[in-house]
C-alpha cells in the first residue's frame, strides 16, 4: 500500500508541476500591457458626427481637424503656431516625400494645364487672368527645373490637430477661437466631419495615418511647419554678435540669462570657421560692456 500511496503521490506531483508550467506562460503574458493598452482611456464615446466624448476619471470632449486649405505664400514660423500652442491641443504631421520622377510628371502635367487655360483666357481677352495664371506657369517651370537639378524636392503633409475640453461649450468656443486665429494667416481649418474616430486615431503616437488630407509642399515651405515658436535667436540682453540675415535685427547674448539652465558654453565648428574669433569676440565685448572677468586655459601650453 505503502508503494502505491508513494506512487500516486509521484503521479500528482507531476501533474501539479505540469499545470503550474502550463500557466506560467498565461500569467506573464497578462502582466505586460501594450502601448495601446497604456495610452487608452476608459472609454471613448464615437457616436458623434463632430466630436467625441472621452470617459475617464474626468470626460472629456475632444474634436478633431485638418488644414483644408493654405496660403500661396508661408511666413516663418507664424503658420501653425496656434496649431501647436493653441492651450489643451494635440498636433500630429506627416510627412512623406514625393519620388522625383513622379515630381516632375505632375509638374509637367501642371504646366500644360496652366498653358491651355491661359490659351483660353488670352482668347477671352481676359488680361487679369492671363497674367496671373503666366506667373503660375512660371513658378511651376521654375520648380521643375529646381528638382531635376538636385536644389529642391516635393512633399506630401498631412496637418491634423485635437483640441479638449471639459464640456461642450468650451469646445465650441475655442474650435471658433482657433479657426479665425488660423484663418489670419490665411490658413484654413476644417472639422472632421464624420471621421472623428479616424482623426483621432490619426493623433494618437501610433505613426498611423488614418485620413486621407494631404497638401503639397517643396523644401523651402515644408520647414515652415516644423513647430518652432519664433525666428529670432539670442536674447534681449547681453554681448552683440551679429545680425539676423532674415529680419535684420541683432543677436545679443547672455551666458547669465534666466532662461538658461547653467553658464556652460561649447563651440563646435571645422577648421577655419572662427571658433577663436567668437571666443575672443565675446571675452573682450562681455569686459567692455559688461565688465566680466575671463581666465584663458590653453591646454596646448
Amino acid at each position: 500500500m505503502s508503494k502505491k500511496k508513494k506512487q500516486k503521490q509521484l503521479e500528482e506531483q507531476e501533474r501539479m508541476h505540469e499545470l503550474e508550467q502550463y500557466k506560467e506562460p498565461e500569467f506573464n503574458i497578462l502582466k505586460k500591457k501594450t502601448i495601446k493598452e497604456l495610452i487608452a482611456p476608459s472609454g471613448i464615446d464615437a457616436s458623434n458626427i463632430d466630436h467625441l466624448e472621452i470617459i475617464s476619471d474626468t470626460t472629456r470632449y475632444a474634436r478633431s481637424f485638418f488644414v483644408s486649405s493654405l496660403p500661396r505664400m508661408c511666413t516663418f514660423p507664424e503658420l501653425f503656431r496656434d496649431m501647436y500652442l493653441f492651450g489643451d491641443i494635440n498636433t500630429s504631421v506627416y510627412i512623406n516625400p514625393i519620388p522625383e520622377a513622379r515630381s516632375q510628371t505632375e509638374l509637367n502635367r501642371t504646366i500644360n494645364q496652366l498653358e491651355t487655360e491661359r490659351i483660353v483666357a488670352a482668347d477671352r481677352g481676359n488680361i487679369n487672368r492671363e497674367s496671373i495664371i503666366t506667373q503660375k506657369r512660371l513658378e511651376a517651370e521654375e520648380l521643375r527645373d529646381q528638382i531635376a537639378a538636385g536644389f529642391n524636392k516635393l512633399y506630401e503633409a498631412t496637418i491634423v490637430a485635437t483640441l479638449f475640453a471639459y464640456n461642450m461649450q468650451t469646445l465650441d468656443a475655442y474650435s471658433k477661437m482657433l479657426a479665425t486665429e488660423m484663418s489670419k494667416n490665411l490658413v484654413g481649418i476644417k472639422s472632421a466631419w464624420a471621421i472623428q474616430e479616424e482623426a483621432f486615431k490619426s493623433n494618437l503616437p501610433l505613426m498611423k495615418n488614418s485620413i486621407n488630407k494631404s497638401h503639397t509642399f517643396d523644401r523651402g515651405s515644408m520647414a515652415t511647419v516644423f513647430p518652432f515658436t519664433t525666428s529670432e535667436v539670442g536674447h534681449l540682453t547681453g554681448i552683440p554678435l551679429g545680425f539676423n540675415k532674415q529680419t535684420g535685427v541683432p543677436i545679443l547674448f547672455d551666458n547669465f540669462h534666466p532662461s538658461l539652465t547653467n553658464y556652460n558654453m561649447v563651440i563646435f565648428a571645422k577648421s577655419g570657421a572662427g571658433k577663436s574669433v567668437t571666443m575672443k569676440t565675446l571675452i573682450s565685448r562681455s569686459s567692455v560692456l559688461m565688465g566680466i572677468e575671463s581666465l584663458a586655459l590653453d591646454a596646448e601650453r
